[in-house]
């Protein structure tokens, strides 16, 4: 069931007639009419039905229903939207890990957004989430990293050593040395004559300031992480040698050219793939496998990697990694996502993490804000290319999307404060004060004398459905892995509310309509707890 393009067919529609008919050997139309018999004419809820060639199945639900679903915002209050689904089901949901040499790029915002917000939509959703950050610090570019480090650090006591050819933006790398010189000196030098360095502890410690770095500026659009954990980890206390123990035991890996090899082939994945090349060091893929391993040792019953646009072939060799080692197929999931352009009217800027040119996430952060950042990078499904459109983050008008959803917050706001300013005559400060508190006596009384309320028109019913309909968003965003879900939600329930305001009448000859007034209430009451899954501020003025 969804609901209708055209909100004349009905509040929801079903094509179930067309898709079963042909397995159940009936016309789509005589299949139509025999579930409504059966089904949703048993359905109490159910106000009317309407069956359209070739099988469509239209119905309408009672306003009664509708508007019991209402009193769940207020006796719900601050869980509404929750379920129950996932309870008792561990989740872990890796997202960033970016190498930990350089600053973070807006693609990599864009990823650490998305990963928060969907992390808030499981655990809405009742699993037990866990964020991690993989760090790689081991390898190649944290080595070339740590050499980009000794060769500033050292010309700061005037000892010079060539910059490594392909090495990382000397601003980016400089800025890790200044912290290094101003903290601990010349610590690292053990012998300037013979010119020798402590080259393990400076890039142990290039890598934890390039951590801090990190983390402050996913710190500033609200992203934190459950654990930080160490690829260097993988390869501590005999690990590595263990999991290959492992892999021989269990057949899963052959030798071929001097090289060890995974039969990832045997699992759905398109190549087998080198473990340990022929000079006997381990490849990246090692790393895969360990970390994947590690993450079953732990107890977590789903994997969701969030991984860049450059990392499509890993979809199939990390399930290939999770199958061999006895996973469920869809334990392990991939999530690509896709990169960002930012623009600012016609001109696209430059972006460049590498060369250390162009608009790094920290300034994206200080030119529009937290909340637009979150609110645009949750705006496009993981795989759809975006453009971040600076102008339009910075306006405070109602084109601008996440102005529109936080000013429909404020408005009814500032409705509350002028009612509690106000004499009326027929509800008081206290009244209000406990409306909009969801207190036990109102959740009892009022909102169950209001269940035989009949809508006076359109724009009050609207609103009333579009609210009753966000526990079933945040349970679809959860099961499609699509925080864009919420974000197109609150746009909408936020159109409503202002075509609810402008065409309704709350006050009146100094009396307040408390339909409209519980209505509002409600409204705000669900774009703050949809605000808060996107990890966004709901103000009370603007």
């Amino acid at each position: 069931m969804e609901e209708p393009k055209n909100k004349e067919f009905g509040d929801l529609t079903t094509n179930a007639a067309m898709v079963l008919s042909s397995q159940i050997k009936k016309k789509p139309m005589e299949l139509a009419e025999e579930i409504n018999k059966e089904i949703l004419s048993k359905w109490k809820f159910v106000e009317s039905v309407a069956i359209i060639a070739p099988g469509f199945i239209n119905f309408n639900l009672k306003d009664k229903f509708i508007f019991e679903s209402l009193s769940k915002v207020f006796s719900e209050d601050g869980s509404y939207g929750e379920n129950k689904s996932g309870t008792g089901k561990k989740i872990q949901i890796e997202y960033v890990s970016s190498n930990p040499t350089g600053n973070l790029h807006i693609g990599h915002g864009r990823w650490g957004v998305m990963g928060d917000v969907l992390s808030n939509i499981y655990e809405k959703n009742g699993y037990d989430v866990q964020r991690e950050y993989y760090v790689n610090d081991y390898g190649t570019q944290a080595k070339i990293f740590a050499e980009c480090v000794k060769s500033l650090y050292l010309k700061k006591f005037g000892i010079k050593i060539s910059y490594p050819q392909d090495g990382y933006p000397e601003a980016t790398v400089g800025t890790v040395v200044e912290k290094l010189y101003k903290d601990y000196g010349d610590k690292f030098i053990l012998n300037r004559d013979e010119l020798i360095t402590d080259d393990a502890a400076i890039e142990k410690n290039a890598i934890d300031m390039m951590l801090s770095f990190i983390k402050d500026t996913l710190s500033s659009i609200g992203v934190e992480f459950d654990n930080w954990f160490l690829e260097s980890s993988l390869y501590e206390n005999n690990n590595f040698e263990t999991a290959i123990k492992f892999l021989r035991e269990n057949g899963l890996v052959y030798e071929q050219e001097n090289a060890l090899w995974f039969k990832s082939t045997s699992y759905g994945d398109d190549k087998d793939r080198v473990i340990i090349r022929g000079d006997g060091n381990p490849t990246y893929f090692a790393s895969d496998i360990m970390y994947l391993m590690n993450k079953k040792e732990r107890g977590f019953d789903y994997l969701i990697y969030i991984l860049g646009a450059d990392h499509h072939g890993y979809i199939s060799r990390l399930k290939a990694i999770g199958k061999s080692i006895g996973m469920n197929d869809d334990a392990v999931s991939i999530i690509i996502g896709q990169l960002v352009r930012l623009v600012e009217g016609k001109e696209v800027l430059k972006m460049s993490r590498r060369k250390g040119k162009g608009m790094t996430l920290d300034d994206l952060v200080k030119y529009v804000g937290k909340d637009a950042v979150r609110y645009f990078f949750s705006m496009n499904s993981f795989d759809t290319h975006m453009d971040f459109d600076l102008s339009l983050a910075k306006k405070k008008s109602n084109q601008n999307p996440v102005f529109y959803v936080q000013y429909a917050h404020a408005r009814i706001g500032s409705i509350i404060k002028k009612l509690k300013e106000i004499e009326l005559d027929n509800i008081g400060e206290k009244e209000i004060s406990e409306i909009e508190n969801s207190s036990a006596d109102f959740c009892t009384n009022s909102i169950g004398n209001m269940k035989k309320y009949e809508f006076k028109n359109n724009s009050e019913r609207n609103l009333a459905w579009v609210l009753s309909l966000f526990p079933d968003i945040v349970y679809d965003a959860c099961k499609n892995n699509a925080p864009y879900f919420i974000t197109q939600y609150l746009y909408r329930l936020s159109g409503e509310f202002h075509y609810f305001y402008n065409h309704n009448i709350i006050i009146s000859k100094n009396r307040a309509n408390i339909i409209r007034l519980v209505l509002a209430i409600a409204a705000k009451k669900v774009l703050k707890n949809g605000l808060d899954i996107l990890g966004i501020s709901a103000p009370e003025k603007m």
